[in-house]
């Protein structure tokens, strides 16, 4: 069941996806719900199994003859999450001061903690219809490209509306982020041979 707050949460990340910026209203920006913030992982879960059980499915054969068990290939996915789940948080705690975002950090983590749920959902939904055979793996992988943009949109908007800062600033920290996970990701898979 999901808790009132988590639930105002997801619909005020919902919100101002779609234009709304009185979204933010709905978010809990005090010490408690920093760090309630980091629970939102728990509601990414179901769509992050999706991900991962349609990606493990659709593997290569050679790589996955050669590639790791199962349940290494899940460790090494449930990692990835985690460490990527606090890396940029952690980053920008340490860099807060010199960035001058000391004031707005924790409103920023906590919209983009809620926000990343918001993320997830169609990446799992394109991912569960070409596991399914519903549609091609390469349409799939192209709607999937269309919707990585529109969510580094999103996350700009995130970065504008409680950061503030100029353009360059905002484009940066949203770059900075993806790169930081894409380099997770690669280590994770060279590490685990996934």
């Amino acid at each position: 069941m999901i808790s009132p707050s988590a639930s105002s949460a997801l619909i005020g990340a919902l919100e101002f996806f779609l234009g709304r910026r009185d979204g933010l209203r709905r978010f809990d920006f005090s010490v408690d719900g920093f760090w309630r913030s980091f629970g939102a992982i728990l509601y990414m879960l179901p769509f992050f199994a999706i991900s991962i059980a349609v990606e493990h499915r659709l593997r290569p054969e050679d790589v996955t003859i050669a590639g790791p068990t199962d349940g290494m290939f899940i460790v090494s996915r449930g990692l990835d999450l985690l460490l990527d789940w606090t890396a940029m948080p952690v980053l920008l705690a340490i860099f807060a001061k010199r960035l001058g975002i000391a004031r707005s950090y924790a409103s920023y983590i906590v919209v983009r903690n809620w926000a990343s749920v918001i993320m997830a959902a169609p990446q799992a939904l394109i991912a569960l219809l070409a596991g399914l055979g519903v549609v091609p793996i390469e349409f799939a992988a192209i709607v999937s490209l269309a919707v990585i943009g529109v969510m580094l949109r999103y996350h700009y908007q995130i970065v504008g509306a409680t950061l503030g800062g100029p353009v360059a600033f905002r484009i940066g920290l949203v770059g900075a982020d993806l790169a930081l996970s894409l380099i997770l990701s690669g280590i994770f898979s060279k590490l685990f041979g996934a």
